[in-house]
């Protein structure tokens, strides 16, 4: 009689029975429940490497979708938020790293010369819109095919969807009602959808979310002169670039400043911590205009964990983006060489430590935001990697980050052949 193969992740699954019977849909996050062949629950984290309840180690590139940059369990960050514990979990009240943040975020962000807190990229984005219309005294946003969290006003017109209204069940459709979703990349486009009623103009200076993909050259030079010239206020959100493309993020990268910007993941070192940072003369609405509250705004902990993530960077600036830089072609070209060796090439899309890896698919006249992929391919190969011991987003985003070293990227691409010939094998059944 056979042997029936030990299941790798028998206890992942248990685990994931048992969450189901308390906790919706079994997952804390829906970006958790594309996972193939079920929700992995990880128990530890160290450096590139992760391991989960069943004990097995994988190579890390999602990187907790992108906050790792200093890698997990980072020493400063942990030393940082250990001495913090020591004196005091929160205190709802003003203290020392809140005005040591904030200074630090300004040393290293092009366009900060003031900043506010909040504790999610979804907040902070939302706060920047409240900032820019208390500003001018308009209504109006204009958005892109880029993800700019799941609040109402804004979860319209997201990479991937058909349309540009709500993109999920239970949003209100009136919230939208302000909201222009223009064609990124497509100066005309946002050119005649200006007029005297548009508040704010918010975009990803890479649209990471949209498969890593790069302003056309002058596209960010040009989009920034019509904001202005219309009264408008230009927000990029550097949630995933702040802090990750450069250290003043990709407006330092570009070269071109806007007048608010979103930061998070990266910023908090994988504590939950956001900021939104900008001009003098727009950020002086808070406090005279509007007001921004929070509880847990600027918590100490996170701003401790905050404070020893930029300073770390700061401290070994060229040496920790050009090694970023290094990581992120190699991965990427690890990924091409290994699936076109397995017979099941993959496109990517790299830029710094930031990557977006695809099945290609024809191309449509109507790409909503994406590369034309075939998603469902894509998840197959992210499960055989998981069956090798290489953590992926399903999605197809891949980060690096500087704990990632030469012995990860040489069992990644052998992950990756290995992966590619099983889903090549597979497809011509």
């Amino acid at each position: 009689m056979a042997v029936e193969p030990a299941d790798r992740f028998r206890l992942s699954r248990a685990q994931y029975g048992r969450a189901k019977e308390h906790l919706a849909t079994g997952v804390a996050t829906a970006f958790r429940a594309a996972q193939r062949p079920v929700p992995v629950t990880f128990v530890r984290g160290a450096g590139s490497r992760l391991w989960d309840v069943d004990g097995n180690e994988y190579v890390d590139w999602a990187l907790a979708f992108g906050p790792m940059l200093l890698g997990h369990s980072p020493a400063p960050v942990i030393a940082a938020i250990r001495a913090q514990l020591e004196l005091g979990l929160g205190y709802g009240a003003s203290h020392p790293l809140e005005a040591e943040l904030a200074e630090a975020i300004c040393e290293t962000v092009p366009s900060a010369e003031l900043c506010v807190f909040n504790t999610t990229g979804s907040e902070a984005v939302h706060t920047a819109i409240r900032i820019a219309r208390a500003a001018t005294g308009r209504r109006k946003l204009i958005k892109f095919r880029h993800y700019h969290g799941w609040f109402d006003p804004i979860h319209v017109g997201i990479p991937g969807q058909a349309g540009t209204g709500p993109a999920t069940g239970g949003q209100d459709p009136e919230a939208a009602k302000s909201t222009v979703v223009c064609r990124w990349n497509d100066i005309g486009d946002l050119e005649g959808s200006l007029d005297s009623d548009v508040a704010a103009v918010i975009m990803e200076p890479i649209a990471v979310n949209g498969g890593c993909q790069l302003p056309n050259p002058g596209y960010l030079e040009r989009a920034r002169g019509l904001v202005h010239a219309a009264g408008a206020v230009l927000i990029f959100d550097e949630v995933i670039t702040g802090y990750r493309i450069s250290l003043g993020g990709a407006q330092e990268y570009f070269g071109v400043t806007p007048d608010l910007t979103v930061l998070g993941k990266a910023l908090g070192g994988g504590v939950p911590i956001s900021a939104v940072a900008g001009r003098a003369d727009v950020m002086s609405a808070v406090g005279s205009k509007m007001s921004h509250v929070g509880t847990f705004n600027l918590n100490p902990v996170a701003a401790a964990a905050a404070l020893a993530t930029v300073r770390s960077l700061q401290a070994d600036r060229a040496e920790t983006y050009a090694r970023l830089e290094v990581t992120g072609a190699s991965l990427a070209a690890a990924i091409r060489e290994g699936s076109k060796e397995g017979g099941f090439p993959l496109e990517v899309n790299q830029i710094g430590a930031m990557a977006h890896a695809f099945v290609a698919a024809e191309a449509t006249n109507d790409t909503l935001g994406m590369p034309p992929s075939d998603r469902e391919a894509y998840l197959q190969f992210a499960a055989a990697l998981l069956e090798r011991g290489v953590h992926v987003i399903p999605r197809g985003t891949l980060y690096a980050s500087i704990a990632h070293t030469e012995g990860d990227l040489a069992l990644t691409q052998a992950a990756v052949r290995e992966a590619a010939a099983q889903c090549a094998t597979a497809a011509q059944a």
